[in-house]
Order: C-alpha cells, then sequence, then structure tokens
C-alpha cells in the first residue's frame, strides 16, 4: 500500500522488521522512497448511512444488543481495511482502519501531546456539573493537550517505574492469599467447582488489590469485609460506568439534545462515586496522620501518598479513574488467562513447571527478586490478551492531515486503530485459533523470537498516551495467577466457544464455573 503524507507526491511504503517486544518503535521502520498516485478523498472513505447506523443498533437491528467489535467486524468483511463510523447526534465521525501501515502512521504523526477524542459523558460531567471539584484538572481520560501533558508529566514516574511498585508485592501477595482461602470457602466440596457468580470473586480480588493504590488501604471486599458500604457502592459504580459510557458515547444518542435516561443514571453514578471517594480519601489521610503523631512508620513511597504531594486534586482524580479503568478491564483478563489454561492443560503444566522453581511451597512469598525471572508466566498472559481482545484497538485523533489506505483523512479527524481485531487474523498470528504462549519466546535453538509486526499487537496503546496503569495491571495479574497456578489444578468443563461479549470493553457472557483442585505438594 502506499502512503502520501500531507500534500507530497513522493511517499513512503513502511516494512516493518522487528518484534514488537525486543525493538523501539523507531526500529520499527525502513523507509524507501516510491512513487505513487494522488490519494482518494475523504467523501470516498466506505461507509454505511446514518440512519442505517442508527437502525443497526436499535431493537431488531442488526447489531442490537452487539457489540462495538462485532460491528467493526462486520463492517471489516463489508467494505475492507478502512470505513468511517458515522457520527449522530453530535458525535463526529469516526475513521476506522485495520491497516498496521495506517494504524503505525497515526501513532508516527501524533507528536508529544496525543488528542484522542474523549468520552463526553464523564467531561461533560466534569466540565459542567462538578467544575467546583474538578476545575482545569480533568483527568488523563478528559484532558486534552498542554494539560493532559503537564498531568502525565507528573504521574509518569509514579506509575510507570518499576521502583514505584515495591510496596505493593506484600499487600498484592496477602490479598492473593485471601483469593485462594476464598476459592476453597465457595466451591462445591464434592465437584470442586465454584459458583455460576464466580466472576463477582474476581472483580472483588482485582478491586482490592486497585484499592491498595487508589486509597491506600485494604478494603477487605473480598472476605473480610465484604459488606463495606462505600467500597461496595464504587465496586457496582466502576461496572456500570463502562456500560453507560459505551450506550452514551459509542453507540447512537440524544444525550446532547435532551437527557436521556441513561445520561441521568451516569450523572447521578458520578456525583455519587465523587461523594464517596472523596470521603474515602479524607479517612485515609486522617489515618495516616494519626499515625505520624504516634510515631509509626509510613510508607510515604506508596503512589497515592506521592500522588498527594504533587496535588490532592489529581490524586482524588487518580482513584476514582484507577477504579473505572481498572477493575472490569483487569478482571476479565485474569479470568481469560484462568480460562485459557483451564481449555490447555499442558501450557498449565509448563507455567506449573516455571513457578515451583521460584515458589517452592504454596506460601513461598512474591517479591521483587522472585517475581523477576518468569518467562512463561509472562507469555501466557500476554497470549491471553492477544486470544481474548479486550476491545476494539485505540482512539486517536490527528493533529494534521494524513493519507490513510490512500485516502486523504484531513486533520482533527478521530481514527479508531482497530488493532485488536487483528490478534485473530492468520496473517499475523499463525495459527490464530490456537493458544501459544510460546509465540512469545526465544527458540530454544536458534534463540530468536517469531517476527511479530509493532502495531498489530496494543493491547495497552502505544506512544506517549499508553495506558498508565500497565506496569500495576501487570504486577496485579502476575501475582494472581501465579497465586493460582501453584495452589491449584484449575479446569473449565463447559463449552467455552464464545466466553465473552464486547461492549466497550469485553465482558463475561457464561457463568465461569472452575474447578479447582488442590495440589498435594
Amino acid at each position: 500500500m502506499n502512503i502520501w503524507q500531507n500534500t507530497q507526491r513522493a511517499a513512503y511504503s513502511i516494512r516493518f522488521v522487528r518484534s514488537a517486544s525486543t525493538q523501539t518503535a523507531a526500529q520499527a521502520f525502513q523507509v524507501t522512497e516510491n512513487v505513487t498516485t494522488e490519494p482518494r478523498p475523504y467523501s470516498e472513505i466506505p461507509r454505511p448511512g446514518k440512519l442505517e447506523f442508527i437502525r443497526a443498533f436499535m431493537p431488531g437491528g442488526e447489531f442490537h444488543d452487539a457489540s462495538i467489535v462485532d460491528f467493526a467486524m462486520a463492517m471489516r468483511k463489508r467494505y475492507g481495511d478502512i470505513f468511517i463510523m458515522p457520527g449522530v447526534f453530535g458525535r463526529k465521525d469516526w475513521v476506522t482502519t485495520f491497516s498496521p501501515k495506517d494504524i503505525a502512521m497515526v501513532f508516527r504523526n501524533e507528536g508529544n501531546w496525543p488528542n484522542r477524542e474523549t468520552f463526553g459523558s464523564l467531561t461533560y460531567f466534569r466540565t459542567h456539573k462538578r467544575p467546583d471539584v474538578y476545575g482545569d484538572m480533568l483527568g488523563l481520560v478528559s484532558a486534552q493537550s498542554e494539560a493532559w501533558g503537564k498531568m502525565r508529566s507528573a504521574l509518569n514516574p509514579i506509575f510507570m517505574q518499576p521502583k514505584g511498585l515495591k510496596s505493593y508485592y506484600e499487600p498484592l501477595s496477602d490479598i492473593n492469599n485471601e483469593f485462594i482461602e476464598r476459592i476453597k470457602e465457595v466451591r462445591d466440596s464434592k465437584t470442586l467447582e465454584v459458583p455460576e457468580n464466580f466472576m463477582e470473586e474476581i472483580s472483588r480480588l482485582i478491586f482490592d488489590s486497585l484499592s491498595l493504590v487508589a486509597f491506600d488501604r485494604q478494603m477487605g471486599l473480598l472476605r473480610k469485609n465484604r459488606d463495606n458500604p462505600d467500597a461496595l457502592t464504587l465496586f457496582k459504580q466502576s461496572k456500570e460506568a463502562l456500560r453507560y459510557v459505551f450506550e452514551l458515547d459509542v453507540q447512537p444518542s440524544m444525550w446532547k439534545v435532551f437527557p436521556t435516561p441513561t445520561y441521568r443514571k451516569m450523572m447521578r453514578l458520578l456525583d455519587e462515586s465523587l461523594t464517596v471517594a472523596q470521603k474515602l480519601l479524607k479517612e485515609t489521610q486522617d489515618l495516616l496522620e494519626k499515625r505520624r503523631l504516634a510515631g509509626e512508620t509510613i510508607n510515604s513511597n506508596s503512589m497515592l501518598e506521592r500522588m498527594m504531594e504533587v496535588d490532592p486534586k489529581m490524586a482524588m482524580i487518580m482513584s476514582l479513574d484507577i477504579l473505572f479503568a481498572g477493575v472490569d478491564a483487569t478482571s476479565n483478563l485474569l479470568s481469560a488467562v484462568l480460562l485459557c489454561l483451564a481449555k490447555n492443560p499442558e501450557k498449565q503444566a509448563k507455567l506449573r513447571e516455571e513457578l515451583l522453581k521460584i515458589m517452592p511451597t504454596k506460601d513461598t512469598a512474591l517479591n521483587e527478586e522472585t517475581m523477576k525471572d518468569m518467562p512463561y508466566l509472562r507469555a501466557v498472559i500476554k497470549e491471553a490478551l492477544r486470544y481474548y481482545p479486550n476491545g476494539l484497538g485505540n482512539l486517536r485523533a490527528c493533529p494534521s492531515d494524513v493519507v490513510l489506505s490512500g485516502y486523504n483523512v484531513p486533520k482533527d479527524s478521530t481514527v479508531v486503530l482497530g488493532s485488536n481485531v487483528l490478534f485473530q487474523d492468520n496473517n499475523y498470528y499463525p495459527q490464530a485459533e490456537e493458544f501459544l504462549p510460546e509465540r512469545w519466546l526465544r527458540d530454544a535453538e536458534t534463540g530468536k523470537k517469531i517476527p511479530v509486526n509493532a502495531f498489530t499487537y496494543l493491547p495497552f496503546g502505544f506512544g506517549p498516551r499508553m495506558c498508565i496503569g500497565k506496569r500495576l495491571v501487570d504486577l496485579e495479574v502476575e501475582t494472581s495467577v501465579a497465586k493460582v497456578i501453584r495452589n491449584f489444578q484449575v479446569e473449565f468443563n463447559y463449552d467455552a466457544s464464545r466466553p465473552y461479549k464486547t461492549f466497550f470493553i469485553m465482558e463475561a457472557a457464561i457463568p465461569f464455573r472452575f474447578k479447582f483442585t488442590d495440589l498435594d505438594y
């Protein structure tokens, strides 16, 4: 495919030459000059009509109660690697592309302060409903340009450096020990299967884990304090918020024209969660101050404490965003890893072999030292992210004109980079239908990895605006999988052909009745 930049008539064909896990983005390209034809106008990009798009999501429509991923994959079959998801009811057109060259082109031209279309309902709440709290600090999800850049620069040293996670190994290990005990409590004594609502237990585990960062405390929602009212409020709202975002800001919605029922629910939810978060943060700070006055040693290295030192308002905003963005997504990832291992017992055995070297006993402490050398564990998680893609991809706004798949896309256009759909494409991932953690490891004989196009594997995004919680998610999921697989043989004896459905992010579509058999060593 020939690619034009701006008005130049010379173009560049981009050849990807590196594995996503071993080289930098700049090394991903070798550029050679070619001659090409004039790019086609934006108006010629294939698209469904606006009325057709609206009807498709209405009751009786082709995509009613279907996911945005199902819709995008159907459009890819219909139109090819690029099409427009038409803007309706105040939302702009979304140019949607599945071409790795297009994805690379957009990321290479995003600049130091990448813009993306925000979730309008969330931004509206922060700018119009509660400006008294948020002011000019809208959070990483809603902020743009310099305001986003300043906040991200302040948060990067706290979230993106491994040393910031050191203090969480022990408490995360303790919470996961509680999870092991919870599994034993809820599973059937004869079948050893957990009940149909086990996904809630996984979500409670993740909520308790993320609350360590968000509020610098263990909420106990998993076992010790299951009815904690404040924690339960945030737990339930973190799950509802993303569904409301999908209905208001992705699907056709008229909330910008008049206050729809979902819009009113969303505004109420955001207001209530803000009140609870403010209360919890005040309690945490009061407790810490009391401990300081009593002469106790305080963990000043905690992420919350470091955020509070920079700006208490920023700490409050991030505490909520951590839960809203992290609970469902991380819970789904953990369930996906367990499902992949349950359905592939030979891979589970291989992982356990690695874990036994690090954890000779079930209660071996997990810390920075013991967890630094687990290549197969990390390959398992990476492959689970590929095998069960979480959502469609990334959103970006083009800061300048760009040519994608031979079409001119003007400045400020919103582009959906559908890289996650490529995870299931055999053209990019041979044997894509198989769960193969080995594809991410070096070959024992050659020492080489299978080449992977860097811009087909972006589960956490790319560039300056990649997910700031990536390291935190890695640590939590690695700890949980290590603990579970070291303690149990995991099985799933039911149909798992379509275990998830995807709206904004994926969610469980079947009961996860795992069988957990205790290991006797």
